[in-house]
């Protein structure tokens, strides 16, 4: 603990689970947490929770399967059923990414919460741990509009997307490639609204246009995407800025990449969707992310590291706890993006060691910063791969809690617990 905190400060709730990050992998830890009867609390910096596919505006979750081999399903599957349900969703690539928008998956996100008695407190940044010489951490201190306080827990969810809680309580990290440790490009998803879409082309042939047109760097002409949020909307979410050189850690270096991805944004609306694309002509820009898409910051270093060839011989382990099978896709931290550069043609196992992090006994990682070299981190990140990390993490507590280790928890019954889990929320929907 640092200076800061040695003045009194006041206390602001003891918990059974507190889970730091309320993206996709924190909320549905913090679900199957409370699946288990555990009390359960959420602490996110932005104003909605949902991560990326919310506060970004992706308006979408990647990697459930290649069009094929189904990867993820428990919870992830169950979650993008029911907004299937709702009429909602999109299913596009063989059913590898779900599309839909944002507003969707922020109510149900916070249906969830309520149905399971969740607190969620938005605008609120953990700002410093308290850590025991045994690497227990016994609470974290908060800041928002009520000022600094002190939230306990007898477990921790690292769900920040950066590693944060585990960084301030101590935990080894690796950041960006081994050679120079710069990250992968990060971008700012901008909407364009005013399109006729009855005049629009096909995506396809959008990309054929955009792909034969030479475009500046770090614009670069192999990367093209956008998701229409629903069938019936006139707007468009645009994936397609890259900031490179900025470093996501520091709040100079979000500012650079918001300046550089709006100047992007302009430059991509004007000299090319308006020029070339029938339908565009009126479009404008709608609005931009309130969140900067963060591909990778820090890795927190586990019990194993997740490696390239991991990924890419389809290895499997036995005290894997979820499965990844989206490719290698690298945002080239030079501006030069590989895509996928490599297509995996099966699942890949992650371990639970990939998700307790070095020194510390009461803390799970859930999402994109869980142990992995800089390469397989390319594949891991991907949203419904965090998904089912984060109900690793969450259907662990309990155990863990009751044997006062993460480490101690029995992997066979953890396994078994996975691949049978009930989910209350999901089944009295299936009654109607």
């Amino acid at each position: 603990m640092n200076q800061l905190t040695n003045c009194p400060i006041e206390s602001n709730g003891d918990f059974d689970v507190l889970v730091c990050g309320a993206g996709m992998g924190g909320i549905t830890a913090a679900c199957m947490a409370a699946e288990q009867g555990l009390e359960v609390c959420v602490l996110e910096y932005f104003g909605e929770p949902g991560g990326i596919p919310v506060n970004g505006a992706l308006g979408a979750i990647s990697g459930f399967s290649d069009g094929e081999v189904v990867a993820v399903a428990g919870f992830p599957q169950r979650f993008a059923d029911e907004l299937e349900r709702r009429g909602a969703s999109l299913i596009q690539g063989g059913g590898s990414n779900i599309n839909l928008p944002p507003s969707a998956i922020s109510l149900l996100v916070w249906e969830l919460l309520e149905f399971y008695n969740i607190q969620m407190r938005l605008y609120t940044s953990v700002i410093d741990t308290e850590v025991d010489a045994n690497g227990r951490i016994s609470s974290v201190v908060t800041s928002a509009k009520e000022g600094l306080r002190r939230v306990s827990a007898k477990l921790f969810i690292d769900a920040t997307g950066d590693g944060d809680l585990a960084y301030m309580a101590g935990a080894p990290y690796e950041i960006g490639r081994p050679s120079d440790g710069k990250v992968m490009s990060a971008s700012v998803i901008f909407i364009i609204g005013g399109i006729d879409k009855s005049r629009m082309p096909e995506y396809m042939e959008v990309r054929r246009i955009w792909k034969s047109r030479p475009r500046p760097v770090p614009i670069d002409h192999s990367v093209f995407q956008f998701v229409p949020h629903s069938p019936q909307s006139n707007e468009i979410a645009v994936n397609m800025t890259h900031s490179l050189d900025a470093d996501p850690l520091i709040s100079a270096g979000l500012t650079k990449i918001r300046r550089d991805c709006m100047k992007q944004a302009k430059y991509l609306l004007e000299e090319f969707f308006r020029k070339e694309i029938p339908g565009y002509e009126n479009a404008w820009i709608s609005r931009y992310a309130p969140q900067v898409g963060v591909r990778e910051s820090r890795r927190i270093m586990g019990d194993y590291i997740l490696t390239e060839e991991d990924v890419l011989e389809g290895r499997r382990f036995e005290d894997e706890i979820a499965c990844g099978i989206w490719g290698i896709d690298v945002h080239n931290p030079d501006g030069i993006h590989t895509g996928v550069s490599h297509y995996i043609t099966k699942p890949y196992g992650i371990p639970y060691r990939c998700i307790t992090p070095r020194g510390l006994s009461n803390l799970f990682i859930a999402g994109r910063p869980i142990s992995a070299d800089h390469i397989a981190h390319s594949s891991s990140r991907i949203n419904a791969t965090c998904m089912a990390i984060g109900e690793a993490a969450g259907t662990a507590a309990k155990e863990a809690i009751d044997r006062q280790c993460t480490r101690m928890v029995d992997i066979p019954q953890l396994k078994s617990q996975l691949a049978n889990n009930t989910y209350s929320y999901f089944n009295v929907k299936d009654e109607y």
